[in-house]
Protein backbone atom coordinates (compact mmCIF):
# COMPACT_ATOMS: atom_id res chain seq x y z
CA UNK A 1 0.00 0.00 0.00
CA UNK A 2 1.27 3.63 -1.18
CA UNK A 3 1.80 5.92 1.61
CA UNK A 4 -0.94 7.79 0.97
CA UNK A 5 -3.05 5.20 1.66
CA UNK A 6 -1.05 3.77 4.45
CA UNK A 7 -1.72 7.60 6.12
CA UNK A 8 -5.94 6.59 5.67
CA UNK A 9 -4.93 3.39 6.74
CA UNK A 10 -3.75 4.15 10.40
CA UNK A 11 -6.31 6.71 10.68
CA UNK A 12 -9.11 3.63 10.14
CA UNK A 13 -7.29 1.89 12.50
CA UNK A 14 -7.15 4.27 15.31
CA UNK A 15 -11.02 5.38 14.66
CA UNK A 16 -11.64 1.01 15.24
CA UNK A 17 -9.22 0.85 18.19
CA UNK A 18 -11.12 3.76 20.03
CA UNK A 19 -14.52 2.16 19.01
CA UNK A 20 -13.64 -1.63 20.40
CA UNK A 21 -11.70 0.21 23.45
CA UNK A 22 -15.15 2.18 24.54
CA UNK A 23 -17.95 1.80 22.16
CA UNK A 24 -19.06 5.04 22.26
CA UNK A 25 -20.54 4.59 18.69
CA UNK A 26 -22.56 1.47 19.65
CA UNK A 27 -24.11 3.19 22.43
CA UNK A 28 -25.14 6.18 20.70
CA UNK A 29 -26.79 4.01 18.80
CA UNK A 30 -29.52 3.19 20.97
CA UNK A 31 -30.80 6.99 20.53
CA UNK A 32 -29.94 6.91 16.57
CA UNK A 33 -31.39 3.85 15.18
CA UNK A 34 -35.06 4.55 16.54
CA UNK A 35 -34.88 7.87 14.22
CA UNK A 36 -33.49 5.95 10.84
CA UNK A 37 -35.89 5.81 7.83
CA UNK A 38 -38.44 2.83 8.06
CA UNK A 39 -37.74 1.69 4.88
CA UNK A 40 -33.85 0.62 6.68
CA UNK A 41 -33.90 -3.24 7.30
CA UNK A 42 -32.11 -4.35 9.73
CA UNK A 43 -31.72 -8.01 11.66
CA UNK A 44 -33.80 -7.80 14.54
CA UNK A 45 -31.22 -8.99 17.07
CA UNK A 46 -28.61 -6.47 18.61
CA UNK A 47 -29.29 -3.92 15.83
CA UNK A 48 -26.80 -1.39 17.32
CA UNK A 49 -24.25 -3.73 16.95
CA UNK A 50 -24.84 -5.01 14.00
CA UNK A 51 -24.90 -1.24 12.27
CA UNK A 52 -21.67 -0.77 14.01
CA UNK A 53 -20.18 -3.76 12.13
CA UNK A 54 -21.37 -2.40 8.70
CA UNK A 55 -19.76 1.13 9.45
CA UNK A 56 -16.53 -0.56 10.61
CA UNK A 57 -16.58 -2.66 6.97
CA UNK A 58 -17.79 0.18 5.41
CA UNK A 59 -14.76 2.53 6.69
CA UNK A 60 -12.49 -0.04 5.96
CA UNK A 61 -12.45 -1.14 2.79
CA UNK A 62 -11.68 3.07 1.68
CA UNK A 63 -7.98 2.66 1.29
CA UNK A 64 -7.99 -0.69 -0.98
CA UNK A 65 -11.03 0.71 -3.27
CA UNK A 66 -9.41 4.07 -3.65
CA UNK A 67 -6.18 2.47 -4.53
CA UNK A 68 -7.76 0.35 -7.09
CA UNK A 69 -9.23 3.45 -8.59
CA UNK A 70 -6.40 5.18 -8.37
CA UNK A 71 -4.43 2.63 -10.21
CA UNK A 72 -7.29 2.11 -12.82
CA UNK A 73 -7.35 5.93 -13.65
CA UNK A 74 -3.91 5.74 -13.66
CA UNK A 75 -3.67 2.92 -16.39
CA UNK A 76 -6.87 5.18 -18.10
CA UNK A 77 -4.49 8.40 -18.33
CA UNK A 78 -6.72 9.87 -16.04
CA UNK A 79 -5.63 12.11 -13.33
CA UNK A 80 -6.82 10.97 -9.90
CA UNK A 81 -4.57 13.43 -7.44
CA UNK A 82 -7.34 16.06 -6.71
CA UNK A 83 -9.85 13.24 -5.44
CA UNK A 84 -6.73 11.28 -3.68
CA UNK A 85 -5.19 14.51 -1.79
CA UNK A 86 -8.80 16.02 -0.87
CA UNK A 87 -9.79 12.45 0.96
CA UNK A 88 -6.72 12.22 2.29
CA UNK A 89 -6.47 15.97 3.83
CA UNK A 90 -9.88 15.17 5.21
CA UNK A 91 -8.47 12.05 6.51
CA UNK A 92 -5.10 13.16 8.03
CA UNK A 93 -6.98 16.16 9.82
CA UNK A 94 -8.93 14.22 12.27
CA UNK A 95 -6.73 13.44 15.04
CA UNK A 96 -5.90 17.35 15.26
CA UNK A 97 -9.26 18.35 15.24
CA UNK A 98 -10.94 16.22 17.57
CA UNK A 99 -8.12 14.23 19.63
CA UNK A 100 -10.25 13.19 22.27
CA UNK A 101 -12.82 12.14 20.41
CA UNK A 102 -11.50 10.52 17.53
CA UNK A 103 -13.54 6.68 16.69
CA UNK A 104 -16.18 5.66 14.42
CA UNK A 105 -18.43 8.55 14.91
CA UNK A 106 -15.67 11.38 13.95
CA UNK A 107 -14.38 9.12 10.97
CA UNK A 108 -17.50 8.77 9.43
CA UNK A 109 -18.17 11.75 7.50
CA UNK A 110 -14.85 11.75 6.11
CA UNK A 111 -15.81 8.04 4.78
CA UNK A 112 -19.08 8.96 3.56
CA UNK A 113 -17.45 11.61 1.30
CA UNK A 114 -14.70 8.98 0.14
CA UNK A 115 -17.44 6.29 -0.65
CA UNK A 116 -20.00 9.14 -2.28
CA UNK A 117 -16.68 10.13 -4.70
CA UNK A 118 -16.13 6.37 -5.32
CA UNK A 119 -19.34 5.77 -6.03
CA UNK A 120 -20.11 9.47 -8.69
CA UNK A 121 -16.64 8.39 -10.06
CA UNK A 122 -17.98 4.68 -11.15
CA UNK A 123 -20.97 5.98 -12.94
CA UNK A 124 -19.06 8.48 -14.91
CA UNK A 125 -16.43 5.91 -16.12
CA UNK A 126 -19.02 2.83 -16.00
CA UNK A 127 -20.65 3.44 -18.82
CA UNK A 128 -17.16 4.15 -20.80
CA UNK A 129 -15.98 1.12 -19.63
CA UNK A 130 -18.96 -0.95 -20.00
CA UNK A 131 -18.18 -2.12 -16.64
CA UNK A 132 -18.28 -1.11 -13.05
CA UNK A 133 -14.90 -0.13 -11.65
CA UNK A 134 -15.82 -1.03 -7.36
CA UNK A 135 -15.78 -4.63 -6.29
CA UNK A 136 -19.32 -3.92 -4.96
CA UNK A 137 -22.47 -1.51 -5.28
CA UNK A 138 -22.18 1.09 -2.68
CA UNK A 139 -25.24 2.54 -3.43
CA UNK A 140 -27.03 1.30 -0.70
CA UNK A 141 -24.93 1.45 1.72
CA UNK A 142 -24.45 5.31 1.59
CA UNK A 143 -28.33 5.76 1.99
CA UNK A 144 -28.13 4.34 5.08
CA UNK A 145 -24.71 5.73 6.14
CA UNK A 146 -26.84 9.21 4.92
CA UNK A 147 -29.45 8.78 7.58
CA UNK A 148 -26.39 8.15 10.13
CA UNK A 149 -24.77 11.38 9.43
CA UNK A 150 -28.29 13.48 9.38
CA UNK A 151 -29.36 15.22 5.59
CA UNK A 152 -27.88 18.94 6.71
CA UNK A 153 -24.17 17.38 6.86
CA UNK A 154 -24.87 14.88 4.00
CA UNK A 155 -25.92 16.98 1.81
CA UNK A 156 -22.81 19.39 2.55
CA UNK A 157 -20.38 16.38 1.56
CA UNK A 158 -22.70 15.62 -1.51
CA UNK A 159 -21.88 19.29 -2.52
CA UNK A 160 -18.09 19.02 -1.95
CA UNK A 161 -18.17 15.13 -3.69
CA UNK A 162 -19.45 17.60 -6.86
CA UNK A 163 -17.09 20.03 -6.27
CA UNK A 164 -14.36 17.28 -6.63
CA UNK A 165 -15.86 15.30 -9.57
CA UNK A 166 -16.22 18.90 -11.39
CA UNK A 167 -12.10 18.93 -11.21
CA UNK A 168 -12.39 15.49 -12.18
CA UNK A 169 -14.18 15.69 -14.89
CA UNK A 170 -12.77 12.53 -17.42
CA UNK A 171 -12.39 13.89 -20.94
CA UNK A 172 -13.29 11.68 -24.08
CA UNK A 173 -10.94 8.72 -23.29
CA UNK A 174 -7.86 7.88 -26.01
CA UNK A 175 -8.92 4.06 -27.33
CA UNK A 176 -6.06 2.33 -26.01
CA UNK A 177 -6.24 4.48 -22.54
CA UNK A 178 -9.14 2.55 -22.29
CA UNK A 179 -8.12 -0.94 -23.42
CA UNK A 180 -5.37 -0.36 -20.62
CA UNK A 181 -7.69 0.52 -17.87
CA UNK A 182 -10.05 -2.54 -19.09
CA UNK A 183 -7.55 -4.77 -18.71
CA UNK A 184 -6.05 -3.64 -15.78
CA UNK A 185 -9.57 -3.97 -13.87
CA UNK A 186 -9.45 -7.37 -14.99
CA UNK A 187 -6.41 -8.22 -12.59
CA UNK A 188 -9.12 -7.14 -9.70
CA UNK A 189 -12.10 -9.31 -10.72
CA UNK A 190 -12.99 -12.78 -9.11
CA UNK A 191 -15.92 -12.72 -10.10
CA UNK A 192 -16.12 -11.37 -13.83
CA UNK A 193 -20.34 -9.85 -14.36
CA UNK A 194 -20.66 -9.87 -10.86
CA UNK A 195 -21.53 -6.34 -8.87
CA UNK A 196 -22.89 -7.21 -5.31
CA UNK A 197 -24.26 -5.21 -2.89
CA UNK A 198 -22.30 -4.05 -0.34
CA UNK A 199 -25.29 -3.90 1.74
CA UNK A 200 -27.13 -6.65 1.45
CA UNK A 201 -23.40 -7.98 1.99
CA UNK A 202 -23.84 -7.06 5.29
CA UNK A 203 -27.10 -7.91 5.89
CA UNK A 204 -28.56 -4.12 5.52
CA UNK A 205 -31.88 -3.73 3.34
CA UNK A 206 -34.00 -0.94 1.44
CA UNK A 207 -37.49 -2.23 1.69
CA UNK A 208 -39.42 -0.27 -1.31
CA UNK A 209 -42.17 1.67 -1.44
CA UNK A 210 -44.32 -0.20 -3.52
CA UNK A 211 -43.47 -3.26 -1.68
CA UNK A 212 -44.81 -1.12 1.37
CA UNK A 213 -47.72 -1.07 -0.36
CA UNK A 214 -48.81 -4.53 -1.45
CA UNK A 215 -47.87 -4.95 2.24
CA UNK A 216 -50.69 -2.98 3.34
CA UNK A 217 -53.07 -4.07 0.53
CA UNK A 218 -52.94 -7.38 1.92
CA UNK A 219 -54.23 -6.51 5.43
Amino acid sequence: MSDHYQLIQECIDRAIAAEQARSRFRRSLHDTLPNLHRSIQLPQRDAPLHITCFVIRYIQVIPAWLQRLDRLCDAGGLDFHPVRELILHSFSEIPERQPHEHGLGSILDEAYLAHRTMEEINDVLQPICGTPLLPMDPMVANLVVRELLGETLACQLDDLSDLLMRRFEPAEMDPGRLVSMILYKQRYDDAPGEWPDFANHMQIELRMPALNRQADLSH
